[in-house]
């Protein structure tokens, strides 16, 4: 597509919208995503997580904010080496977020 063939107005983009769609018998609803997390996986606060991510990494070890929101396995696990073999602010924090998972 040539630039000459854009519109002459471009829309900023809004983010996902609600959407139906209809099949037959069956309906597809996209929802927006939950930025509480409330819904997710693991309902723990995104800053939470961020800084658990910032004392794994202090410590040598990763841990990817988006797979501890969304991955309770990893989370689990993550969580678990930081309460095992932490310093003592990680080994606090790994267990408090251990039992929100349970």
């Amino acid at each position: 597509m040539s630039p000459q063939s854009l519109p002459n107005k471009i829309q900023p983009s809004t983010g996902p919208r609600r959407l139906r769609v209809c099949r037959a018998a069956t309906m597809l609803v996209i929802e927006p995503l939950d930025p509480c997390g409330e819904h997710r996986p693991v309902p723990v606060d995104l800053a939470v997580l961020e800084r658990f991510s910032r004392l794994m990494a202090a410590q040598g070890w990763q841990a990817h904010v988006s797979r501890l929101a969304y991955d309770r396995i990893y989370a689990g696990q993550r969580f678990s080496l930081a309460f095992r073999r932490g310093s003592d602010e990680l080994r606090d924090m790994g267990h408090a977020l251990m039992a929100r998972l349970a």
